[in-house]
């Protein structure tokens, strides 16, 4: 796999899982799962299982930039991209899509988040590989992985396939994509066998991705190739600069693979995970009994379905007679919810923002 190229994008400040990340030191920077490595070096040696390090991107902002370049010493110089600001996933694949494409004409990608996590990782090897050798033989499809629905999640995004295309290889035809359902769609879904959840996992051949924004996103395509003609060059920062800022906050999906392109569906059991919640969090925690699970000083009493996580060894927090809560400590900053309303971590950050002297807590 000579010509595969993994992006990991890195940029995102991950409000849902304050007070552990902040401004300064967003989630994928700290170690959330019960180890010491942080989300960026966990996903960066996933990634290493299958690719040479010379053959790994990683894209991120300014801000972020140097922390991530200390936890990753294998990361070489010349592959990692600076956004100037955050523009979603559309503008931030398809620069990333240009740069390799400019290096490595026709050259295969992969798309990593930082903040995913696999239980099942050799899984996850295989159904990367196995991605490879099915878009080797289809370079005008772009690949995604469907993974067999667990519950009727209303927080993820699904694929809709069509069960009676599928090839020897085992791939599905996409029909389209389900932006979050309500939850009785989600429940039709799960019981229809033929959706699956969407995690954003793709890969593509370069000139063909390139060739999608072209028709889907002309303006944006212009930029990109005007950013990319410059790369490599002492304009690279100038034209980088002045450009990106400009594009429209878009993802990905919405703005090109929902408009139809052929696409393959692999689909696939890889205990999966977004962490962008405290929930998710303490979904992939080891458990000490009724639910509950806990990091750092902590003694719970009559409790279920609670995490604990505890920052600050100096303290300890302890918990009893309570259900479906999340209590999180930090040296500055407390966090305690219902687990159930994780989705609002981020309407307290947003609340923080408008008040000044709450500021220096983000």
């Amino acid at each position: 796999m000579n010509d595969l190229y993994a992006v990991i994008f890195a940029g995102g400040v991950g409000s849902r899982l304050w007070p552990v990340s902040r401004l300064s030191s967003p989630k994928q920077v700290k170690p959330f799962l019960g180890s010491n490595d942080t989300l960026i070096q966990r996903t960066w040696e996933r990634v290493r299982r299958i690719l040479p390090a010379e053959n790994i991107y990683l894209s991120t902002t300014t801000d972020y930039a140097e922390v991530i370049g200390e936890q990753l010493p294998e990361l070489a110089k010349s592959n990692l991209i600076i956004e100037p600001e955050l523009r979603s996933t559309c503008p931030a694949i398809g620069l990333a899509t240009g740069i390799i494409h400019k290096r490595h004409p026709g050259a295969l990608v992969m798309n990593v988040w930082a903040d995913h996590y696999f239980g099942l990782e050799d899984a996850y090897v295989d159904i990367v590989r196995k991605s490879y050798d099915v878009i080797k033989k289809h370079p005008d499809q772009i690949m995604s992985v469907g993974l067999h629905i667990e519950y009727p999640s209303t927080a993820l995004g699904y694929l809709e396939a069509e069960m009676s295309s599928v090839d020897e290889d085992g791939a599905l035809a996409v029909k389209r994509f389900v932006e979050k359902p309500d939850v009785a769609k989600a429940v039709q879904f799960m019981q229809a066998g033929n959706y699956f959840w969407n995690p954003a996992l793709f890969m593509w051949k370069t000139d063909h991705m390139l060739g999608l924004y072209q028709q889907h996103v002309p303006d944006m395509y212009r930029g990109l190739s005007e950013i990319v003609a410059a790369w490599d060059s002492v304009e690279q920062d100038n034209v980088l600069g002045r450009v990106y800022p400009g594009f429209t906050k878009v993802s990905l999906e919405y703005a090109v693979l929902e408009k139809g392109p052929a696409m393959l569906l692999l689909p696939a059991r890889l205990d999966w995970r977004d962490i962008g919640s405290w929930q998710s969090v303490h979904d992939v925690m080891e458990e000490n009994g009724d639910g509950v699970a806990t990091k750092g000083k902590s003694l719970t009493i009559d409790s279920k379905d609670v995490l604990v996580f505890n920052e600050d060894d100096g303290k300890l927090v302890t918990v009893v007679g309570l259900e479906d809560v999340a209590v999180i400590n930090t040296p500055d900053a407390v966090l305690v919810i219902k687990k159930s309303r994780d989705q609002d971590v981020k309407k307290l950050v947003e609340k923080m923002e408008k008040e000044e002297k709450l500021r220096q807590y983000l």
